[in-house]
């Protein structure tokens, strides 16, 4: 691939025999994915793109992998969208004044060609929560980005015997690590069909067919596929990224998991890539304290814990951080040594061993289903609703490290619906609140007792988007996804006020059965039962 040794870490040449990647049967070598980006390049080149910002939407399949390699190989900037509603992808492409963008039928369609260029250090954007409700573009830079994989696949190794599976959030950084690692170490990545990806069942079945050795998961994935499988033998490697990492996961995953390294990452956006981890070797998940620590800084990286006494914010230095913000807000603090650090605004502990572990936040941003988000976007967002007068949104966080968020409208004249088809169009579907409650004022007045089957028809109606469900026909039947299934979990467990472990919907897959198990348990006295 000529063009791809340019730029990227897509371009690092293999035998271009060597399998690359395995979607849905069909295997794809190396010369494969560098011939398709090739076509990508040459239409790049044709319309004289070279440094401008290229709308990318991220999807597992080999075209997205071509795509990103082909936008690299012809010198421009990859800004790389997630799957969301139109306005929010139009509002990430007007913050990075991208001059085109790949449309849904895979053609490079221009949107402006006197956009300006970027430097030649840009290597690609990702997007983060802002808080006025529109997507804050970061700039990652191709040093940092490189040295930080490189840390990465340095502290765990990969070579041609492995087999990664795509399982991260397309567009999410995760995700990068596992397009990245068949060009970076030999291995095989394997990317899962839609259907499969969904649901957790299909999904670890489809790990153990094709004895897959290296994955990644938020914490939650990894919470659902560990009770609806047996132990996934072929793994010698899994990876639990984008929220807090629990003993009880730990656990979890060590038995689904169990000749498996566990490692605990740590990281940001604006890091980029994995910053911190911690390691827990076959057979010692059970012992691990709670929280799991995030472990130690990789080998690329230097941070600071300020103040330097028990807790404080972690700050990482310059090297280690992307390029800076799209809309121009400063990434980096000068510190007292003259070099700039960003602080992450979260609160870890420093362990007796010199490890550390988080703690909290310091400020609204929050971490629900592997992405971060700041609850003054999801209420921004709200604020576009004609009608809408007040909005508060708050998160709710069980044990198990399961997180959701709630909104809270005052608004007479919009309804639920109307509320949730806006936000869909403006926030990360991943952020979405598991339940919407819209009020005439503040405060609210004395609510009706409703029955324990209206909880869950109202909880799985605002995990699902809308809609009533068979309540004896099963919960993967009805559409939900492992996303919408923990919204729906983390929203009857807050309605019930007990918490309630999201395995259950294995064992009583139905709305029926489901409250039939908390009538027995006692769950739903809260609601009247």
């Amino acid at each position: 691939m000529s063009r791809g040794h340019e730029r990227g870490l897509l371009g690092r040449p293999r035998d271009p025999g060597g399998i690359a990647l395995v979607h849905e049967g069909r295997e794809f070598t190396f010369g494969d994915v560098a011939a398709l980006g090739e076509d990508v390049a040459g239409h790049v080149e044709s319309h004289l793109l070279k440094r401008c910002v290229i709308g990318v939407p991220a999807e597992r399949s080999p075209e997205f992998v071509a795509r990103l390699a082909g936008v690299w190989g012809a010198g421009a900037v990859p800004a790389i969208l997630g799957d969301w509603g139109p306005e929010r992808v139009r509002g990430a492409l007007t913050a990075t004044r991208a001059a085109a963008t790949f449309g849904p039928s895979g053609r490079l369609d221009l949107l402006d060609t006197t956009a300006d260029e970027q430097p030649e250090e840009t290597s690609h954007i990702l997007f983060t929560s802002g808080t006025t409700g529109s997507p804050k573009g970061i700039v990652v830079g191709r040093t940092a980005f490189e040295a930080a994989t490189t840390a990465f696949f340095e502290e765990l190794p990969m070579d041609a015997s492995d087999r990664v599976a795509f399982l991260s959030r397309p567009g999410h950084d995760p995700s990068l690590r596992e397009l990245v690692a068949p060009w970076l170490t030999g291995a095989t990545l394997f990317i899962p069909g839609r259907r499969t990806a969904a649901d957790p069942r299909l999904m670890a079945a489809w790990l153990a067919e094709h004895a897959i050795t290296v994955l990644q998961g938020s914490p939650v994935l990894l919470q659902l596929m560990a009770g609806s499988s047996p132990p996934v033998d072929s793994l010698r490697l899994v990876c639990s990224a984008g929220a807090r990492l629990t003993a009880a996961t730990l656990r979890a995953t060590a038995g689904f998991a169990p000749h498996a390294i566990i490692a605990n990452c740590y990281g940001a956006s604006e890091t980029p890539q994995v910053l911190c981890m911690h390691q827990v070797p076959p057979g010692e998940g059970a012992a691990s304290e709670d929280p799991v620590p995030i472990g130690r800084p990789l080998g690329h990286a230097v941070i600071e814990i300020v103040p330097n006494e028990g807790e404080g914010r972690l700050h990482v230095e310059e090297a280690a951080c992307a390029l800076g913000y799209t809309d121009g807000t400063p990434l980096l603090s000068p510190g007292r040594d003259g070099r700039g650090w960003y602080d992450t605004g979260d609160i870890v502990r420093r362990l007796p061993d010199g490890s550390m572990c988080f703690v909290r936040r310091a400020d609204r941003q929050v971490q629900v289903n592997g992405a971060r988000v700041e609850l003054d976007e999801i209420e921004g967002a709200a604020a576009k609703v004609a009608g809408v007068v007040e909005s508060v949104a708050t998160f709710v966080e069980d044990s198990g490290g399961v997180g959701s968020v709630r909104l809270t409208v005052v608004g007479g004249t919009a309804t639920e619906d109307e509320i949730r088809a806006v936000l869909r169009d403006y926030l990360d579907p991943a952020v979405m609140p598991s339940s919407i409650e819209v009020r005439d004022a503040w405060p609210d007045e004395d609510k009706p007792a409703v029955t324990l089957m209206e909880v869950l028809q109202q909880s799985a109606r605002s995990a699902l988007g809308g809609g009533e469900i068979d309540p004896d026909g099963g919960f993967f039947e009805a559409g939900f996804t492992s996303l919408s299934l923990m919204r729906f979990v983390s929203e009857v467990s807050v309605r019930l006020g007990t918490e309630i472990s999201p395995l259950l919907v294995f064992q009583y897959p139905s709305l029926n059965s489901f409250a039939a198990y908390l009538r027995e348990t006692g769950a739903d006295a809260s609601e009247g039962g």
